[in-house]
């Protein structure tokens, strides 16, 4: 372990205390009235079933369109979740969804739009045409995107249909959602608490019933920490799986592509496994999603937490009870489970920020396209935000600092810990195997307050250490603790294996009720 992150994880944690007081002020007091509830019916559809009775007539596109656009407006103001609409254009096209599907047979339909008419959203940072791309940048206030990204292109070719696309941190560097552009995004269980990010819009949205599903990214838990925060299931499938084309931020250097994958975000388990093979494209084949899976042919492996380190935040108990229940769940129902003793998991963030150390293109907050050489007063624009000046959030200074330190380690322990990593991913690929899953906490407590997540980094490792192996893992909502906050576990498999993490997830779904409403 290095002695250093062990120090800045008691600092940090130390700090977090101390400033407990303050956070809970500026975080502003707790919302006295109940949450809207769901009063639309149509709001309550998994997408494949919506999409069943859309091309079987026994709804409409538009209806179902008017009735999320409905909801978004009833409940964006208590959330914050929402950077640009697009309502109008979304209207039209359900529409002409409704006109094809009275003129043409349903099998047509299945094979060639199998979720014709389902409205959907989108993270910020994953280019929609037309729409903002400003990755919560002031600098990049105006920036449209000019083409749709991979993923979203292949959603709309499905015949989805895109509502909005949803607040995240400025250049995606953050666990919460606050920017200088669109301000804070807020959890819809508790207002005084973060959404999470980088994917927060979404998982704020999608958690409120605002969204059915979303497009997400995943660079650190970027889908996984807002999913937990939000009660909601999200997927960051094997690393290359979905095409990454049109995100932003983005790297010329090739293992970037490894750590930041897009992904789905839905409040159903069923709807997962159709998302996926849809945006994957013609890696979809890969995943084989089309094959049958049985449950009773999954083994279980499971830890609590990530092991001894004094840096690391104790997982809650009602977290760990919640993965205890699930793997006595399956251990009830015959299937095989083992506690599992991974090799270095207690140096999960060496190993994690190892591989962001051996980045040789990190975006930066401070990038003039104008004057690509140009370099930043740090001091001055830390004293700059410090007074409410400065067009940078403090989020996005604090990371700029560590990523342009580039000295975590020394050259011999990044050396050491890339192959500690590389030992780890194969051991890890070796147990799992073809029909193995592990279960992990997605992040050791529910939601956390507003600006308290640089007290709470260490906490990233328990999903970043996935992104630095290149792994599947499915964050799937496994209740409320005893703060009434959602809680879950990750489903982690091996490469190409996400089919097994989703069956899994349908499962647990199914036996402890998945998404809940907020109250």
């Amino acid at each position: 372990m290095e002695l250093w992150l062990v120090c800045l994880g008691l600092f940090l944690r130390l700090l977090n205390t101390l400033l407990k007081p303050i956070v809970a002020f500026i975080g502003g007091p707790k919302r006295t009235t109940p949450f809207p509830e769901i009063r639309n019916d149509m709001l309550n559809i998994p997408a494949v079933d919506l999409a069943e009775r859309i091309r079987n007539k026994e709804l409409r596109s538009e209806d179902v369109v008017r009735a999320y656009i409905d909801r978004i407006r009833e409940v964006n103001p208590l959330i914050n979740a929402v950077v640009e609409e697009r309502f109008g254009a979304a209207i039209e096209e359900a529409r002409k969804a409704d006109v094809l599907i009275s003129e043409t047979q349903p099998l047509w339909l299945i094979k060639n739009y199998p979720l014709l008419g389902v409205p959907f959203t989108v993270k910020e940072s994953c280019a929609l045409r037309g729409a903002p791309l400003t990755g919560g940048s002031l600098a990049r206030k105006g920036v449209r995107a000019s083409v749709d990204g991979e993923a979203v292109a292949h959603l709309k070719a499905a015949g989805c249909i895109p509502l909005l696309v949803s607040n995240t941190p400025e250049y995606c560097l953050n666990w919460e959602s606050y920017n200088h552009v669109t301000g804070r995004t807020l959890n819809p269980y508790d207002n005084r608490r973060t959404a999470g990010g980088s994917s927060g819009g979404e998982g704020a949205l999608i958690g409120s019933g605002a969204s059915l599903f979303g497009v997400g990214s995943d660079v650190a838990g970027s889908i996984r920490v807002p999913a937990h925060f939000n009660g909601i299931f999200g997927h960051k499938p094997t690393a290359g799986a979905i095409s990454i084309d049109g995100h932003f931020p983005m790297s010329t250097d090739e293992k970037f592509a490894r750590l930041l994958t897009v992904g789905p975000m839905a409040r159903y388990a069923k709807d997962l496994p159709t998302l996926l093979h849809i945006m994957a494209g013609p890696n979809a084949a890969r995943l084989r999603l089309d094959e049958s899976v049985h449950t009773k042919d999954i083994r279980i492996l499971y830890a609590e937490d990530m092991g001894f380190n004094l840096g690391h935040i104790p997982v809650d108990d009602d977290i760990k009870m919640a993965l205890y229940r699930a793997v006595k769940y399956f251990k009830g129902h015959g299937l095989s489970t083992e506690r599992a003793e991974f090799e270095h998991m207690a140096e999960g963030m060496e190993l994690a920020f190892s591989v962001l150390q051996s980045l040789n293109d990190v975006p930066s907050i401070f990038h003039n396209p104008d004057n690509p050489k140009a370099t930043p007063s740090l001091m001055v624009e830390l004293v700059r935000c410090a007074l409410g000046q400065s067009q940078y959030s403090l989020a996005g200074i604090m990371f700029y600092v560590i990523f342009a330190l580039k000295n975590f380690f020394s050259a011999e322990a990044l050396e050491n810990y890339m192959e500690l990593a590389a030992g780890l991913r194969r051991q890890m690929i070796e147990t799992l195997g073809t029909d193995g899953v592990f279960f992990f906490p997605t992040y050791p407590t529910s939601a956390i307050r507003h600006y308290e997540s640089f007290g709470h980094i260490m906490g990233v490792g328990y999903t970043m250490l996935f992104n630095s192996l290149g792994l599947p893992a499915t964050h799937v909502p496994l209740g409320l603790d005893r703060n009434g906050l959602p809680i879950g576990i990750q489903v982690v498999a091996a490469p190409y294996q996400d089919r097994l993490g989703l069956c899994i997830a349908r499962e647990l779904e199914a036996a402890f009720g998945g998404w809940q409403a907020p109250k």
